[in-house]
């Protein structure tokens, strides 16, 4: 009984803290992925709490940094693989509702590096 107290506790302080706002970018880096991400369309469908990112269509990012996989379940949450969703998920997983997207280079690597930090 104590075992599953103690689950039920973590469940709900991991639960309230998918509740929290997105945390802050932390370096200029992080704040220009942050832009990156506010001045694209990405804002249509996503959610990052804590900013004007309100879309309801894709998945809130407000915390993604701290999921395992990326994808429906499809690919690890790892840089590499986040880069290429956001390139271009139809080669990833086709059939998908998530359009291609060209950045160039260092405005992928900031929002990758603005993506990764929420956690």
């Amino acid at each position: 009984m104590v075992l599953s107290g103690i689950r039920l506790l973590k469940s709900n302080t991991w639960l309230a803290g998918q509740r929290d706002p997105a945390a802050s970018p932390r370096d200029a880096l992080q704040q220009h992925g942050q832009q990156v991400f506010l001045s694209s369309s990405c804002v249509l469908c996503h959610t990052i709490r804590g900013t004007p990112a309100g879309g309801t269509a894709a998945p809130d990012l407000t915390h993604l940094a701290s999921r395992q996989t990326l994808a429906a379940g499809t690919l690890p949450n790892s840089p590499g693989h986040l880069a290429g969703w956001i390139i271009d998920a139809q080669q990833l997983k086709p059939g998908n509702k998530m359009p291609p997207n060209i950045l160039v280079p260092g405005d992928l690597q900031a929002l990758l590096a603005y993506l990764e930090h929420l956690k």
